[in-house]
């Protein structure tokens, strides 16, 4: 078996430029994974909760606002929501990631394939994400510093698990293992990412600004129509942006992942794909 030479220093550039290549040649695939792990999840909730407003009029009065959101109901539906969004997510990661891994050894792995590991590894990845979001949410409560160091060095814990099998807290000390002296580097691509979901959130909060017309007059004229607009506004490009960068945020790791075991320890994409095979 041929070592890949290691390359000296972790790259921005190959990290970025390999993930728009497997976002090039499996955006399909992504496109479909996103739209049934996440997307249609995420719709029917938002549905949901839009729906349980709709009756009891709240929405029509921008002052019964709070009392729409805060109401029994949506405590329910936004705990739904969040669980929904954590296992979907947990899927997605697996199958996003057999997909990259697969694509960066020169093969292509069929929708099933993926869909198929996105369920294997659910468990396990369901609670590194339950871990990695607890123990982070400690961390920026305390004091912001320790979480963002916290997700920094469990950032890459998913492929990991997914790759080596680690087992839940083998992956998480695999992940501090690989993250080593390459953190602040991680931390400008996570820069990068969103300050490119800001501006695509910018430019959808536009179009949907222009299509339903609230200027500054409608809001103005008719306060509780502009209130509804404003939310159904808000659910649309959310959902649009979960459904977009969760298969990108998948794949972007799964790159970052890459990058750290070719630098560190020589390992091509060849010996990581055999996993699967």
């Amino acid at each position: 078996m041929t070592i890949t030479p290691a390359p000296e220093t972790f790259s921005f550039g190959r990290v970025i430029s390999r993930l728009f290549g497997v976002l090039q040649r499996n955006l399909v695939t992504f496109l479909l994974l996103s739209v049934l792990l996440v997307g249609l999840p995420t719709a029917v909730v938002n549905l949901l909760k839009l729906t349980a407003h709709a009756p009891g009029g709240n929405l029509a009065v921008p002052n019964g606002a709070w009392e729409a959101y805060f109401d029994g109901a949506d405590v329910w539906l936004g705990a739904a929501a969040g669980l929904i969004g954590i296992v979907g997510n947990a899927m997605l990661q697996g199958a996003v990631i057999h997909a990259s891994v697969s694509d960066l050894s020169g093969r292509r792995a069929t929708f099933g394939e993926c869909l198929g590991t996105g369920f294997r590894f659910f468990l396990p990845l369901f609670c590194i994400g339950l871990i990695v979001g607890i123990c982070c949410a400690f961390g920026f409560l305390i004091f912001i510093v320790p979480g963002v160091l916290l997700a920094l060095a469990w950032s890459v814990a998913a492929p990991a698990e997914v790759v080596e099998r680690t087992g839940i807290f083998g992956a998480l000390g695999r992940s501090v293992v690989l993250t080593r002296n390459h953190r602040g580097a991680i931390l400008g691509l996570f820069v990068i990412y969103f300050i490119a979901v800001a501006i695509v959130q910018s430019m959808l909060g536009g179009v949907f600004a222009a299509s339903l017309g609230l200027g500054a007059s409608g809001l103005g004229a008719h306060p509780g129509e502009g209130f509804e607009n404003l939310t159904l506004m808000q659910t649309t490009i959310n959902l649009v942006l979960t459904t977009l960068f969760a298969g990108v945020s998948s794949a972007g790791i799964a790159s970052i992942y890459f990058e750290l075991r070719q630098t560190k320890e020589g390992i091509g994409a060849e010996q990581l794909a055999s996993v699967f095979d």
